[in-house]
């Protein structure tokens, strides 16, 4: 019997959220940095809470024009303050609609510069631990995980594993860089076999054909601002019953 694994998406972000909120479990809900905004936040909250989906804050650069897709180079401290503000601003606002926020996914250039610098990894952390201790956060799998899990027990903070169904992986464990054509999938059916693959094998086929043991991620991405993505989650999420 395959293990319970949660659907994740970024949301909150300018697409149709309505198309997918129904087929996830977990929301990241964009904090109005590298998109949305109030109104946005609250939109998306209310939209989560209707159909029972875990909501969780997605904090991302404050750099709007690249979608919060480009590195900023900002200090630990720097880094701390925009995390702990956006997390608190959606935090404040769930509250106000009787909901809680469970987790933190940092988004894009964010995510992948966290996973490369230890000290931005942990000032990530404290931002966290000072809205709520028991605020998970939601980190890829990558080659540098036993040193990011040394440093989640070091702050006490419990990390939610995650994988992509409809990005692109290299040899290393990486995504494959957006900058590349080929980094996310173009198409449903190919969505829906990496999906399968990660939920019944606890695997990922990398793009030289070398099997990624992804067994420790306990939840999935998919993206509801690309069209195959959404039309794969939803045709997937008929097969579930």
């Amino acid at each position: 019997m395959t293990k319970p694994w949660l659907i994740n998406a970024d949301v909150g972000e300018g697409a149709d959220d309505a198309r997918i909120m129904a087929c996830l479990d977990c929301a990241n809900i964009c904090c109005g940095a590298h998109a949305g905004g109030w109104d946005t936040m609250r939109t998306t909250l209310a939209l989560a809470g209707r159909h029972g989906v875990l909501p969780g804050a997605h904090p991302g650069y404050a750099d709007r024009a690249n979608f919060g897709r480009t590195s900023l180079a900002l200090s630990p401290g720097e880094l701390e303050e925009s995390v702990g503000g956006q997390i608190l601003a959606l935090a404040q606002t769930a509250a106000e609609m009787a909901l809680t926020l469970a987790y933190v996914k940092p988004h894009g250039a964010m995510n992948h510069d966290m996973l490369a610098d230890g000290a931005l990894f942990a000032a990530i952390l404290r931002a966290v631990v000072a809205v709520d201790p028991a605020l998970a956060v939601m980190v890829p799998t990558n080659p540098r995980a036993c040193e990011q899990q040394r440093i989640a027990g070091e702050h006490g903070v419990t990390l939610w594993w995650e994988v992509f169904a409809d990005r692109v992986y290299e040899a290393d464990g990486l995504l494959r860089p957006r900058a590349c054509p080929d980094a996310v999938h173009s198409t449903p059916e190919r969505i829906i076999a990496q999906l399968e693959d990660i939920v019944q094998n606890g695997r990922i086929r990398a793009i030289d054909g070398r099997v990624l043991d992804v067994a420790m991620a306990s939840t999935v991405c998919i993206h509801g601002d690309n069209a195959p993505s959404v039309a794969a989650i939803r045709r997937w999420a008929q097969t579930q019953g």
